[in-house]
């Protein structure tokens, strides 16, 4: 991973100052993010506002390479076309003439993430949450696009069968396993057998995805009726693929964990989207996908964690195709 150097007082001002020429910034927080990039939370006057500034980390080559574009372009569009809330550009530099890497300026979101409070709500308020979550993925889902894969940029992974995009991208995953010895070969094989011959994954058009809807990426503040979502965040992972993708990440997350989050984000994505019949199946299918993918980015502290994960989703599956046949 390149590393992104912390930015000086000065050189956050001069950032600022791209957007708002007569900007003061009276307060600045650092924050943890994904991706390794930097993010700054400022309190600006001239004029007051709050903002994030993010300092996007360089990567090389491979598939998100332009992932600070592609998220600027997706925040741009979304709200308008979908009604979702998500932070407003104000600045977006990948000139390298302030620092070398992309930077940007974001409206902040009222509240803060999920992740940070979801351990104190009661289960009204976790249902609530979910629900809206759940109608709001809809919504970003409602973008239909012509391939699964990226849509920013070339993969060469891309192509407009469901399983021909996913089988693809588990092989690659299944590959980074073998080089690194993460899964012996008798569960790689097995994984290799359930997406080659899986007949669920038949979907005929893909869909915009976040790509990471975790509840580090969703906004909630606290109000007299409770908890509700101010908005959705980080889109760098946003590609072209399934539902399932987006909601097999927050169930492998939080499901087991929360169930009346994750009752109030099956209602919420029901009465927005609708369900399809084999939802379940799909699901099992998609949470083992995540699972794979969250073992290969793992660090040496979460790869026990996560070949746990791969190993107990894969046995069920297997079950449940066992009892299918």
């Amino acid at each position: 991973m390149i590393k992104t150097v912390e930015l000086s007082e000065e050189v956050i001002a001069a950032i600022v100052r791209r957007a708002f020429p007569d900007a003061q910034v009276n307060e600045c927080r650092r924050f943890g993010g994904e991706y390794g990039n930097l993010n700054y939370d400022l309190r600006l006057r001239n004029p007051t506002m709050e903002v994030v500034l993010r300092v996007y980390r360089q990567e090389s080559t491979g598939r998100g390479s332009r992932g600070p574009q592609k998220e600027t372009h997706v925040l741009r569009i979304v709200t308008p076309e979908t009604g979702v809330p998500t932070p407003r550009v104000l600045l977006f530099d990948d000139s390298g003439t302030l620092v070398p890497e992309p930077v940007a300026l974001h409206a902040r979101l009222p509240g803060g993430p999920l992740a940070e409070v979801l351990a104190q709500m009661d289960e009204g308020d976790q249902e609530t949450v979910g629900y809206e979550m759940g109608r709001y993925l809809a919504k970003l889902h409602s973008i239909s696009l012509g391939r699964f894969g990226e849509f920013f940029v070339d993969d060469p992974l891309s192509d407009v069968s469901e399983k021909a995009y996913t089988w693809q991208r588990v092989r690659d995953w299944l590959e980074v396993c073998a080089e690194r010895d993460l899964l012996e070969s008798e569960a790689a094989s097995a994984l290799e057998r359930v997406f080659a011959q899986t007949g669920r994954l038949t979907r005929p058009m893909a869909c915009f995805v976040h790509g990471d809807f975790e509840t580090g990426n969703v906004v909630v503040e606290a109000g007299a009726g409770g908890y509700h979502v101010t908005g959705v965040l980080d889109f760098q992972r946003s590609q072209g693929w399934s539902p399932e993708w987006d909601a097999a990440r927050l169930a492998n997350q939080v499901f087991d964990s929360y169930p009346a989050l994750a009752k109030g984000f099956l209602d919420g994505y029901a009465d927005a989207a609708g369900l399809p019949a084999d939802f379940w199946e799909r699901l099992r299918l998609y949470r083992l996908a995540v699972a794979l993918d969250s073992l290969v980015e793992a660090g040496p502290e979460e790869v026990d964690l996560w070949q746990g994960q791969v190993l107990r989703l894969l046995e069920e599956v297997e079950k449940v195709s066992g009892r299918a046949t």
